[in-house]
């Protein structure tokens, strides 16, 4: 068990190293080499727990969806809170993780890169935008308690969202204005709510 606990924790420690690369360089930019490097291993060493540059992006990726996630969702569950806080609850996460977090942009548009050229990277992110996305729609529904709201709509809503707070993270990042963070939370809201 220490064995696959001290394993557990070099690989996480590898996977910190290469998102401090890609704070700095884009991916295609990245070698194992870099990575090894700047995680204070050796190159073999770095390949003795990820083999291929893939196990390495893949486990990257893993680790970063699921810590969104899993903050996502357990700051919306452990609060007490009724539908319209957890709806800006949800709303102020996605800003903070994708608008505010300059670095966490770096690394998923660096990520985003990537899947446009590896489809196993890309099933992964698809399977976090979708489940992104159900996370949106069920707070939208639930908004909209005793409307029957299709799925469709509500997926789409969710979508709408996904699309502002992305490229809106984006741009920020590239061509920052300051957004107006409680206007973008009021017009985002506006969105859940609309009939």
């Amino acid at each position: 068990m220490k064995k696959e606990l001290k394993v557990i924790k070099k690989k996480k420690h590898i996977i910190e190293a290469l998102k401090r690369c890609l704070e700095q360089d884009v991916y295609s930019q990245v070698s194992l080499e870099d990575v090894a490097k700047e995680a204070g291993f050796s190159k073999g060493g770095l390949r003795h727990y990820f083999p291929t540059r893939e196990e390495l992006y893949v486990a990257l990726i893993e680790n970063f969806f699921n810590q969104i996630q899993r903050d996502q969702i357990g700051v919306v569950q452990g609060l007490d809170l009724d539908k319209n806080d957890k709806a800006l609850i949800t709303t102020l996460f996605g800003i903070e993780k994708f608008l505010l977090d300059k670095k966490n942009m770096r690394i998923l548009i660096n990520i985003i890169l990537y899947g446009f050229e590896d489809e196993k990277i890309r099933d992964i992110i698809k399977k976090f935008i979708r489940n992104h996305l159900n996370l949106y729609a069920t707070t939208i529904r639930d908004l909209k308690s005793g409307v029957e709201v299709a799925e469709s709509e509500a997926q789409f809503i969710g979508r709408i969202t996904q699309v502002i707070l992305l490229f809106a993270g984006i741009l920020e990042y590239i061509d920052p204005i300051n957004v107006d963070t409680p206007k973008l939370i009021e017009f985002i809201l506006t969105l859940f709510k609309h009939d």
